[in-house]
Protein backbone atom coordinates (compact mmCIF):
# COMPACT_ATOMS: atom_id res chain seq x y z
CA UNK A 1 0.00 0.00 0.00
CA UNK A 2 2.69 2.65 0.69
CA UNK A 3 4.62 1.50 -2.06
CA UNK A 4 1.72 3.07 -3.94
CA UNK A 5 2.40 6.33 -2.77
CA UNK A 6 5.71 6.53 -5.20
CA UNK A 7 5.00 9.14 -7.63
CA UNK A 8 2.04 10.67 -5.68
CA UNK A 9 1.71 14.39 -5.05
CA UNK A 10 1.34 16.16 -1.44
CA UNK A 11 0.82 19.69 -2.04
CA UNK A 12 4.31 20.86 -3.57
CA UNK A 13 5.57 17.80 -2.56
CA UNK A 14 6.26 14.55 -4.95
CA UNK A 15 6.89 11.22 -3.22
CA UNK A 16 10.41 9.92 -4.17
CA UNK A 17 11.13 6.60 -2.68
CA UNK A 18 11.01 4.95 1.06
CA UNK A 19 13.64 6.27 3.48
CA UNK A 20 14.51 4.17 6.61
CA UNK A 21 15.97 6.09 9.18
CA UNK A 22 17.54 3.86 11.73
CA UNK A 23 16.01 4.16 15.42
CA UNK A 24 12.22 5.39 14.45
CA UNK A 25 10.30 2.79 13.50
CA UNK A 26 7.56 5.28 11.34
CA UNK A 27 7.55 5.18 8.00
CA UNK A 28 9.31 8.04 6.41
CA UNK A 29 9.84 9.38 2.49
CA UNK A 30 11.63 11.23 0.48
CA UNK A 31 10.21 13.72 -1.65
CA UNK A 32 10.83 16.29 -4.49
CA UNK A 33 9.96 19.72 -3.92
CA UNK A 34 8.46 21.89 -6.86
CA UNK A 35 10.91 24.38 -5.79
CA UNK A 36 14.30 21.90 -6.67
CA UNK A 37 14.50 20.82 -3.36
CA UNK A 38 14.41 16.96 -1.58
CA UNK A 39 13.45 16.77 1.45
CA UNK A 40 12.49 13.89 4.00
CA UNK A 41 9.01 13.82 5.62
CA UNK A 42 7.09 11.37 7.77
CA UNK A 43 4.14 9.35 6.13
CA UNK A 44 1.64 10.61 8.49
CA UNK A 45 2.27 14.43 8.05
CA UNK A 46 1.92 13.77 4.13
CA UNK A 47 -1.07 11.62 4.51
CA UNK A 48 -3.10 14.21 7.19
CA UNK A 49 -1.85 17.57 4.90
CA UNK A 50 0.80 18.62 7.76
CA UNK A 51 3.51 18.70 5.42
CA UNK A 52 2.71 20.22 1.71
CA UNK A 53 6.51 21.65 1.15
CA UNK A 54 9.73 21.64 2.18
CA UNK A 55 9.36 24.47 4.20
CA UNK A 56 10.04 26.83 1.07
CA UNK A 57 6.71 28.31 1.00
CA UNK A 58 7.61 29.65 4.95
CA UNK A 59 11.13 31.44 3.93
CA UNK A 60 8.85 33.14 1.10
CA UNK A 61 6.31 34.16 3.38
CA UNK A 62 9.41 35.25 5.46
CA UNK A 63 10.50 37.32 2.45
CA UNK A 64 8.14 39.13 1.09
CA UNK A 65 6.72 39.77 5.29
CA UNK A 66 9.77 41.56 5.39
CA UNK A 67 9.49 45.39 3.67
CA UNK A 68 11.85 45.84 1.08
CA UNK A 69 13.33 49.58 1.80
CA UNK A 70 16.26 49.58 -0.62
CA UNK A 71 16.57 51.93 -2.90
CA UNK A 72 13.77 54.66 -0.83
CA UNK A 73 15.02 57.44 0.00
CA UNK A 74 14.25 59.09 3.70
CA UNK A 75 15.37 62.91 4.03
CA UNK A 76 19.12 62.97 3.29
CA UNK A 77 19.37 58.68 3.56
CA UNK A 78 19.09 56.19 0.65
CA UNK A 79 18.29 52.78 1.57
CA UNK A 80 21.73 50.81 0.06
CA UNK A 81 20.20 47.61 1.51
CA UNK A 82 19.71 45.26 4.03
CA UNK A 83 22.71 45.52 7.30
CA UNK A 84 23.00 41.94 8.30
CA UNK A 85 23.94 41.31 4.36
CA UNK A 86 26.04 44.66 3.59
CA UNK A 87 27.83 44.81 6.54
CA UNK A 88 28.45 41.30 7.34
CA UNK A 89 32.42 42.49 6.70
CA UNK A 90 32.48 45.74 6.95
CA UNK A 91 32.18 47.75 10.19
CA UNK A 92 29.28 50.63 9.31
CA UNK A 93 29.32 53.72 11.23
CA UNK A 94 25.75 54.20 13.64
CA UNK A 95 23.24 56.81 13.81
CA UNK A 96 24.37 59.53 16.11
CA UNK A 97 22.22 62.48 15.55
CA UNK A 98 19.60 61.79 18.29
CA UNK A 99 18.95 59.53 20.86
CA UNK A 100 16.03 57.51 19.10
CA UNK A 101 19.24 57.57 16.32
CA UNK A 102 21.73 56.20 18.64
CA UNK A 103 19.91 52.78 18.46
CA UNK A 104 22.47 50.17 18.63
CA UNK A 105 22.55 47.41 16.17
CA UNK A 106 25.12 44.98 17.42
CA UNK A 107 22.18 42.51 18.16
CA UNK A 108 21.99 39.79 15.49
CA UNK A 109 18.51 38.69 16.87
CA UNK A 110 17.32 42.16 15.76
CA UNK A 111 19.55 43.34 12.30
CA UNK A 112 16.58 42.77 10.48
CA UNK A 113 15.20 45.41 11.15
CA UNK A 114 18.42 47.88 10.29
CA UNK A 115 19.49 49.18 7.09
CA UNK A 116 22.81 50.16 5.76
CA UNK A 117 21.93 53.65 4.36
CA UNK A 118 23.84 56.28 2.29
CA UNK A 119 23.62 60.55 3.59
CA UNK A 120 23.74 63.01 1.08
CA UNK A 121 26.97 64.17 2.93
CA UNK A 122 28.90 61.27 2.24
CA UNK A 123 28.65 59.14 5.05
CA UNK A 124 26.74 55.90 5.61
CA UNK A 125 24.96 54.81 8.99
CA UNK A 126 22.84 52.18 9.87
CA UNK A 127 19.09 53.03 10.58
CA UNK A 128 16.44 51.06 12.51
CA UNK A 129 13.10 50.70 9.62
CA UNK A 130 11.00 52.03 12.10
CA UNK A 131 12.94 55.38 12.46
CA UNK A 132 13.13 55.80 8.79
CA UNK A 133 9.64 55.16 8.18
CA UNK A 134 7.83 57.34 10.53
CA UNK A 135 10.77 60.20 9.95
CA UNK A 136 12.59 60.16 12.85
CA UNK A 137 15.51 59.64 11.29
CA UNK A 138 16.43 62.13 8.38
CA UNK A 139 20.16 61.66 8.42
CA UNK A 140 22.86 60.79 9.32
CA UNK A 141 23.67 62.82 12.02
CA UNK A 142 24.11 66.13 9.63
CA UNK A 143 20.65 67.64 10.04
CA UNK A 144 20.93 67.78 13.31
CA UNK A 145 24.31 69.70 13.34
CA UNK A 146 22.87 71.78 10.22
CA UNK A 147 20.14 73.03 11.92
CA UNK A 148 22.20 73.39 15.55
CA UNK A 149 24.63 75.59 13.21
CA UNK A 150 21.19 77.52 12.09
CA UNK A 151 19.78 77.97 15.58
CA UNK A 152 23.06 79.15 16.39
CA UNK A 153 22.98 82.10 14.27
CA UNK A 154 19.22 83.10 14.80
CA UNK A 155 20.03 83.64 18.54
CA UNK A 156 23.60 85.85 17.77
CA UNK A 157 22.37 89.33 16.31
CA UNK A 158 24.79 92.06 14.92
CA UNK A 159 24.51 95.47 14.55
CA UNK A 160 27.15 97.75 12.99
CA UNK A 161 29.27 94.78 12.37
CA UNK A 162 29.84 94.13 16.30
CA UNK A 163 28.00 90.72 18.09
CA UNK A 164 25.32 92.11 20.67
CA UNK A 165 25.81 89.24 22.74
CA UNK A 166 29.68 89.23 23.57
CA UNK A 167 29.44 92.22 24.89
CA UNK A 168 26.52 92.12 26.43
CA UNK A 169 28.14 89.31 28.03
CA UNK A 170 30.81 90.43 30.53
CA UNK A 171 31.52 87.39 31.80
CA UNK A 172 35.42 86.22 31.90
CA UNK A 173 36.15 82.81 29.60
CA UNK A 174 37.26 80.08 31.03
CA UNK A 175 40.57 80.48 29.09
CA UNK A 176 41.68 84.07 31.06
CA UNK A 177 44.41 83.72 33.16
CA UNK A 178 43.97 87.63 34.83
CA UNK A 179 40.73 87.16 36.08
CA UNK A 180 39.19 89.74 33.81
CA UNK A 181 38.86 90.27 29.78
CA UNK A 182 41.54 92.18 28.05
CA UNK A 183 43.37 92.60 30.84
CA UNK A 184 47.40 90.99 31.37
CA UNK A 185 50.07 91.36 33.14
CA UNK A 186 53.24 92.19 30.67
CA UNK A 187 56.78 91.36 31.20
CA UNK A 188 58.12 94.79 33.34
CA UNK A 189 54.94 93.56 35.49
CA UNK A 190 52.98 96.54 34.28
CA UNK A 191 49.31 95.61 33.47
CA UNK A 192 47.70 96.37 29.91
CA UNK A 193 44.43 96.72 29.42
CA UNK A 194 42.07 97.33 25.82
CA UNK A 195 38.97 96.94 24.79
CA UNK A 196 37.23 95.48 21.00
CA UNK A 197 34.94 97.27 19.28
CA UNK A 198 33.05 97.58 16.26
CA UNK A 199 36.04 95.58 14.43
CA UNK A 200 38.68 97.54 15.99
CA UNK A 201 41.02 97.26 19.32
CA UNK A 202 41.77 100.07 21.51
CA UNK A 203 44.70 100.52 23.88
CA UNK A 204 43.68 101.61 27.22
CA UNK A 205 46.81 101.89 28.57
CA UNK A 206 49.45 100.44 30.66
CA UNK A 207 48.80 100.54 34.38
CA UNK A 208 50.96 99.88 37.47
CA UNK A 209 48.60 97.99 39.81
CA UNK A 210 45.68 95.50 38.22
CA UNK A 211 42.99 96.82 40.00
CA UNK A 212 43.68 100.47 37.82
CA UNK A 213 43.68 98.08 34.57
CA UNK A 214 40.36 96.72 35.21
CA UNK A 215 38.77 99.83 36.52
CA UNK A 216 40.12 101.52 32.99
CA UNK A 217 38.50 98.38 31.12
CA UNK A 218 35.06 99.07 32.95
CA UNK A 219 35.08 102.26 32.53
CA UNK A 220 35.47 102.18 28.51
CA UNK A 221 32.81 99.46 28.78
CA UNK A 222 30.73 101.57 29.81
CA UNK A 223 31.72 104.35 27.83
CA UNK A 224 32.00 102.36 24.38
CA UNK A 225 29.47 99.16 25.36
CA UNK A 226 26.17 100.83 27.37
CA UNK A 227 25.41 102.69 24.93
CA UNK A 228 25.19 101.03 21.76
CA UNK A 229 23.33 98.05 24.02
CA UNK A 230 20.90 100.91 24.56
CA UNK A 231 20.46 101.71 21.19
CA UNK A 232 20.18 98.40 20.11
CA UNK A 233 17.29 97.90 22.89
CA UNK A 234 15.74 100.79 21.68
CA UNK A 235 15.71 99.81 18.10
CA UNK A 236 14.03 96.18 18.14
CA UNK A 237 12.02 96.72 21.19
Amino acid sequence: MKKCMIGKRYGSLVVIEKVKISGKPKTYWRCQCDCGNTCTVEDSHLKNGHTKNCGCRRRIRIQEKRLDLTGQRYGRLVVLGPAAELTEKKEGTMEQSGSSEGDRADRPGRMSDYWLCQCDCGKQCICRKENLRSGVTRSCGCLQEAQRKVNMKKAIHFMDGTCVERIACRKTFSNNTSGHREVYRRENNRWRASIGFQGKSYNLGSFATYEEAVQARLDAEKRLYDPFLAKYREENS
